[in-house]
């Protein structure tokens, strides 16, 4: 038993094994499964917050920097006598002022070096003869609003701060009049950024963001050779091509070069103020530069543009900011907006919506935990049956030894003549007989065991008088509790049904080993009574009980006490048998469709089993 015992801890030991190693490897898998699928839904979303930003923001990018005067000096230009006419003699407003822009783009702006913030869509008091109707000029994007967020911007945000943040970057220059270089340019720039795009970029942010650089390239180069008269007029006496506009309507002057940098998202920050995002890029001629941007609108960008564009990826995604380069983690930032993307907890769907790659998990971890639970029950099975034929073969052994030995030995002395006493004889006759009933009830419950496992058996039901059933049992089992010095008391309810619909041959046999449980277990009992009750359970149930004075079964022993081959501790010395009375007797009452209770007798004492039938 101690090797049996081991042999099922050790079994143990190793399942467990076994199915760590296969939870951690299919854990481990899990894991990288999700985490791969939402490094792809990330790069998808991501994409989508790109390209729902981008084409503005080129167009932007590509904007031709005089745009952001009111009033720019087109050269070269010429009058109806196709004469040259002298710079400044012509002024055209900014298409700024009536441009369609995205809801987003709330303002255009300069930042100067000398700290001071203007705006093409912000008119100053020396064009205010730009509203004349005569003019028939559309102004719609010359509004109070604007004029408030460029005041706002002049009051608690400092121009020189951005134009010390705002990087270099590929500065692009804008000749006076050159549309060939600005091709050769274009030629020149975008093959070094495509070598760049492969000489081995390792992540997604980094193809990003060099996509996003020839793709800014690409346009601006695109839209400097649709537009070759890209410079602007510089007023006599001025060596800063972005003069105000008083300057630039009178005199003469000549054209410059400048050079013009990409668009790059920032954020501006001030004390006791919201931190306002902005695309800006840095203007130079000579040794003077400036500023020049976009200021957006973050939360409508935010709230009414991109979150919903990943929704249906992340249903409580976030957009953060990114203040400084080099923070958060690029793997989750936009590369044209300083921003970026929580996904928020993950959302595990209705399975019929669910990606391939969960379906696929899913079904892998239901097919190891089914494998784990097979083999697993299996082991366990296999260990249980042979601790079950190790106790059934010792308990059958011991059994079938005693009865044996007894009938050997009596048979003996009776055929040898050695007792001439009649009463001896008669005595000894007696046990003959006991100890050959004892032996044909083991057989008997061996066999019926033994065909229960291997078929089901055929119910014969009948309908019987109540009273007539419990007096044949009665009858049957008299004389074996009186050899065991007990006597037994038959006790019918008066509200019992009169008569029960069953197999009347079945209830009898598992009635009778009952019986024959509370004479073994209980024959060292001060009161040697057994009570057969009958009484009603409620609607056609019909509850028959067996009950002894005797020591009872412990509560944590009352489950083991139903299974094949196992008794209670005590029972090996107080009584023989092979444990299989009361497994039979369960077996039986559910095939009759009734159950079979252990509980103790009155009072706390001795033992009461009992059955409940359908009448």
């Amino acid at each position: 038993m101690i090797a049996a015992l081991r042999a099922r801890w050790w079994g143990l030991l190793v399942f467990l094994l076994i199915a760590a190693l296969v939870i951690g490897g299919l854990g481990w898998v899990t894991d990288a499964a999700l985490r791969l699928e939402l490094s792809d839904q990330m790069r998808l979303a991501l994409w989508r917050l790109d390209s729902r930003v981008s084409p503005a923001i080129a167009r932007e990018d590509s904007r031709p920097f005089q745009h952001y005067d009111p009033l720019y000096a087109p050269l070269p230009a010429v009058d109806r006598s196709l004469y040259m006419c002298a710079p400044g003699t012509f002024l055209l407003p900014s298409p700024l002022l009536n441009a369609g822009l995205p809801e987003w783009m709330v303002l255009h702006f300069q930042a100067m070096p000398d700290g001071k913030w203007r705006s093409p869509q912000v008119l100053t008091s020396t064009l205010t003869g730009l509203r004349d109707p005569r003019l028939h000029l559309d102004l719609c994007n010359v509004t109070p609003e604007r004029a408030t967020l460029l005041d706002d911007l002049t009051k608690h945000y400092s121009s020189a701060d951005l134009l010390a943040r705002v990087p270099e970057g590929e500065m692009q220059i804008i000749p006076a009049y050159s549309p060939t270089g600005q091709q050769s340019l274009s030629q020149e720039r975008v093959p070094a950024q495509q070598a760049q795009m492969q000489q081995g970029v390792d992540n997604d942010f980094s193809r990003r963001s060099v996509m996003k650089n020839a793709v800014q390239t690409e346009n601006r180069n695109t839209a400097g050779a649709n537009n070759p008269l890209n410079f602007n007029f510089v007023p006599l006496g001025e060596d800063v091509p972005w003069a105000d506009i008083a300057g630039k309507m009178g005199g003469t002057g000549h054209a410059a070069e400048v050079s013009v940098g990409s668009l790059q998202p920032l954020w501006l920050r001030a004390d006791g103020q919201p931190e306002r995002l902005v695309v800006a890029r840095l203007a130079r001629s000579g040794s003077r530069q400036i500023v020049q941007g976009v200021l957006l609108d973050w939360p409508k960008l935010r709230e009414e543009i991109l979150l919903p564009e990943v929704r249906d990826l992340f249903p409580e995604a976030k957009l953060g900011p990114v203040f400084e380069a080099g923070s958060g983690s690029p793997e989750r930032q936009m590369t044209f907006l300083p921003v970026e993307l929580d996904p928020g907890p993950r959302a595990w769907g209705p399975i019929w919506t669910w990606p391939p790659l969960r379906v696929g998990l899913l079904l892998a971890w239901a097919a190891a935990i089914l494998a784990l639970a097979v083999v697993g029950l299996g082991g366990w099975s296999l260990i249980d049956l042979s601790e079950r034929r190790f106790r059934f073969v010792s308990a059958v052994t011991h059994e079938l030894r005693t009865p044996l030995t007894t009938l050997r030995l009596y048979l003996d002395m009776l055929n040898s003549g050695f007792i001439r006493d009649e009463a001896q004889k008669a005595e000894y006759l007696k046990t003959l007989d006991t100890e050959s009933d004892r032996l044909h009830r083991l057989v008997g419950n061996v066999l019926d065991f033994a065909r229960l496992e291997r078929q089901r058996p055929r119910l014969s039901r009948r309908e019987v008088a109540l009273a007539e059933f419990l007096e044949q049992v009665r009858a049957n089992w008299q004389e074996r509790c009186t050899a065991a010095g007990k006597e037994l008391l038959v006790e019918i309810a008066a509200n019992c049904p009169p008569r029960l619909t069953t197999d009347v041959e079945l209830v009898q046999q598992i009635v009778g080993n009952l019986i024959d449980n509370a004479c073994k277990y209980s024959r060292d009992a001060a009161d040697n009574r057994i009570w057969l009750r009958a009484r009603p359970d409620g609607g056609k149930l019909l509850a028959l009980e067996v009950e002894d004075h005797g020591p009872g079964v412990p509560a944590r022993e009352r489950r083991g006490v139903f299974r094949a081959f196992r008794r209670g501790r005590s029972a090996d010395v107080t009584a023989g048998g092979v444990g299989l009375g009361l497994a039979l007797a369960r077996r039986w009452m559910r095939l009759l469709g009734g159950r079979l209770i252990l509980r103790p007798g009155r009072d706390g004492v001795g033992a009461c089993f009992r059955l409940v039938l359908r009448t």
